[in-house]
């Protein structure tokens, strides 16, 4: 037994053993991987560094050049930095070349017109005489002699006109297929111009009917205009980044949403020298300070510019107003997230605008003077509320519904809930129609979600209000109130506004009383709609009894 035992513990061991030394051979072979791959890592730091000092050493070869280089990139980083500066000293003062016959197609048909073939010839008719037998005077004394030089002339000629027919037939095929091939060519390419041609037609008639839609004042076509007015500035490349262009007929007012441009198009580089002694560069960057003025000075100068280039090119006088929204989008430090927010934001009128000489301004100044809003460094990129900025692309909006010849005499409270939706959308686009405020109703949803929404392009109180249409019997609750503002942050709208056939209890009102909430219980909405010649009224009783019934 202990000798089983013996030879089970020297089993257990080679097998402990086994698998030791292969886990050891694959620790090895680990080893020797991670060992190749730095070799490999360390191989290419060796050959970039290398490469790096070889392009260095070519550089420093000779001593001028190195000098030069260092003068050039001096120069070339401060030249930057003045052009970026310099935006408004050369701001256009007339107006930026613009045409709609540049969207046009004016290019030829490319495709290459068939040529007609090279026919080939036929040959030339057969000469009788070519072939007529040659008499001598031995062939009129021996008549068998003659007649037989002339049945052999009469062969050679019927040989000739057979060997011509075949010819002439077999050319003559090869010039009919030649010449069908031709017309089927030359039709394939006159059907192709003919399509080309009235394509180019159609195309440049539609935007001749931009044009004219434009001169209409029709908002698509004047922000398409002012669009290609700012693509077509000679900003510098890195200013020239991207917007959204939104027009408001009735006010007259544009709105741009302009992404600013990075901290980083400044160069940094203040000076580079080349030290003779040590044969190196030496270099000396600005300071953050410095190039946080900078940044600060470019984004004032590209706001006012970009105003300007507006309001030059306005030249049918479709613009009363422009609002300029500097959008960034970057990385929270704090959060390590990307964000876009608008850190500056400016309104300006045309009359005012046109009283200045842009050139001569000094960019923070003049950005002040028309009352802009940013916070005290831009460089900082601090978030602030745009003056204007409407979106009005919500696939939630729905046809409206005219419901002003359902209304008189009619009891509220009972109404259609989705009636009512509607003339709730109608009496507030009464009530605010003189400032060219527009109202859109939403899908009907029975959710208490959003009813309606109004853009108000007043510069002062206007911007995206949420309205909420309550047709109640009861008393309106708190929650509806809270669900109000809850809505209302979500939709990054200015004002809420909750409108009841019923009352507010007053936990209601103290609720709102410290928020951009408005509400409109049921004699307010008389009042309004009376305001507005329409003949309704409200009835709690009868519309509990109503409702009742019809359940």
């Amino acid at each position: 037994m202990a000798r089983r035992s013996g030879f089970l513990s020297t089993t257990i061991r080679l097998a402990k053993a086994i698998e030791t030394d292969s886990r050891r051979a694959q620790n090895a072979a680990i080893r020797q991987h991670n060992a190749q791959v730095r070799y490999q890592q360390k191989l290419q730091r060796e050959y970039e560094k290398a490469e790096k000092q070889a392009e260095r050493e070519r550089l420093l070869a000779k001593k001028e050049n190195a000098i030069k280089y260092a003068i050039d990139k001096t120069n070339e980083s401060e030249k930057k930095r003045v052009l970026l500066s310099s935006i408004i000293k050369v701001a256009e003062i007339k107006p930026i070349d613009f045409s709609w016959n540049q969207f046009k197609k004016f290019d030829s048909f490319s495709d290459t017109k068939p040529r007609e073939p090279k026919y080939k010839e036929l040959p030339n008719e057969i000469n009788i005489d070519d072939y007529k037998a040659q008499i001598t005077f031995i062939d009129k004394i021996f008549k068998s002699r003659k007649l037989k030089k002339i049945s052999d002339a009469q062969i050679k000629l019927k040989r000739a006109i057979d060997y011509r027919t075949n010819e002439v037939n077999e050319i003559q095929s090869k010039n009919t297929i030649l010449k069908q091939n031709f017309e089927n060519d030359y039709n394939s390419w006159k059907k192709k111009k003919e399509e080309f041609e009235k394509e180019q037609k159609e195309f440049n008639k539609e935007i001749d009917r931009q044009e004219q839609a434009f001169y209409r004042n029709e908002q698509e076509y004047v922000e398409i205009y002012f669009d290609t007015i700012l693509s077509s500035s000679n900003l510098p490349e890195e200013l020239l980044t991207s917007w959204i262009i939104s027009y408001e007929p009735k006010s007259k007012i544009l709105i741009v949403d302009y992404d600013l441009p990075d901290r980083d198009i400044i160069p940094q580089l203040k000076t580079m020298k080349y030290v003779t002694t040590r044969k190196e560069f030496t270099e000396t960057l600005l300071k953050d300070k410095d190039i946080d003025l900078l940044y600060d000075e470019i984004l004032f100068q590209v706001c006012l510019r970009v105003t300007n280039d507006i309001y030059i090119s306005d030249t049918n006088d479709q613009i009363i107003s422009v609002v300029f929204n500097g959008i960034y989008t970057g990385i929270n430090q704090g959060t390590g997230k990307e964000e876009t927010k608008c850190i500056m934001t400016l309104q300006t009128t045309k009359i005012d605008y046109q009283q200045i000489n842009i050139q001569n301004v000094d960019a923070k100044a003049c950005f002040l003077k028309f009352k802009g809003i940013s916070g005290s460094k831009l460089s900082e990129f601090v978030p602030v509320a745009p003056i204007l900025q409407l979106n009005k692309e919500d696939n939630r909006f729905v046809e409206a519904k005219d419901v002003s010849g359902m209304i008189n005499g009619t009891n509220l409270a009972s109404m259609d809930w989705e009636d009512f939706e509607h003339l709730i959308r109608e009496i507030f686009e009464k009530e605010f129609a003189i400032n060219g405020s527009e109202i859109k109703i939403t899908q009907a949803s029975r959710d208490g979600g959003v009813d309606a929404v109004m853009f108000d392009p007043d510069p002062i109180r206007g911007g995206k209000y949420i309205i909420q249409a309550k047709r109640y019997t009861n008393v309106v609750g708190v929650s509806a109130v809270r669900d109000l503002y809850g809505t209302l942050m979500n939709e990054g709208a200015v004002k809420g506004i909750l409108v009841t056939t019923a009352h507010y209890g007053a936990d209601s009102y103290d609720f709102a009383k410290d928020k951009p909430i408005t509400l409109i219980n049921g004699s307010n909405l008389l009042h309004m709609l009376q305001k507005h010649g329409y003949d309704a009224r409200i009835d709690i009783e009868e519309a509990k009894k109503t409702l009742t019934e019809n359940q």
